[in-house]
């Protein structure tokens, strides 16, 4: 396995090579990485696994690597330690964008199904209510969208100077002694002994 400045070409014994220094970062301080999900995770690193390759980093596979990879993508295997692993991740990338590739592809015929059973039951149902169901469905299809509820959100901007105001306004009448603040009444207080149960 290479080192990083095996991969940059760095020679500690040149002059004008600049090694800058390390400074060690508290785990609470890291806030990029840790709420990323496994598929963003290794998509993250074999993406900087290709990057490396790039620049001269060389990824030898060995014959366990097929296996770990399909057995991590299978979760027969925990993922955590093999992370640092450069082929495991290429290869379980590799995997996970087939399997990407392949839900959606599988997403797109289930529509086109439904969607031509949908035509089907619209011209071939034995009741009017059935035919217009399913036209129904049909037009409430995201390409159709003619059937598509939708609700209007008006958000009405006020300035600064605006809102100062308004604010201030609702204070003087919160803070004013001649204005009146009613406080609904306590709820009537009754003893056990006052409830009379018919059975």
């Amino acid at each position: 396995m290479q080192t990083i400045n095996d991969v940059l070409h760095f020679d500690e014994t040149d002059v004008d090579a600049y090694m800058p220094t390390l400074e060690r970062v508290e785990e609470v301080d890291v806030h990029f990485a840790k709420d990323i999900s496994y598929r963003e995770e290794v998509r993250a690193r074999a993406r900087t696994t290709i990057e490396l390759m790039q620049h001269g980093m060389q990824v030898l596979e060995n014959a366990d690597t097929d296996r770990l990879a399909t057995k991590i993508f299978s979760e027969q295997e925990p993922f955590a330690p093999h992370r640092e692993k450069p082929d495991v991740i290429l290869q379980l990338e590799a995997l996970l964008t087939r399997y990407d590739h392949e839900v959606v592809k599988e997403s797109v015929q289930i529509r086109r199904y439904v969607m031509n059973k949908l035509l089907e039951e619209s011209e071939n149902a034995q009741k009017a209510s059935e035919r217009i169901k399913a036209l129904e469905l049909l037009g409430k299809i995201a390409e159709v969208g003619m059937f598509v509820e939708r609700s209007v959100v008006t958000i009405e901007h006020k300035t600064t100077v605006e809102l100062e105001q308004e604010l201030e306004e609702t204070l003087k009448l919160l803070f004013n002694e001649d204005t009146k603040v009613y406080e609904p009444a306590p709820p009537p207080k009754t003893s056990i002994k006052d409830i009379e149960i018919n059975l």
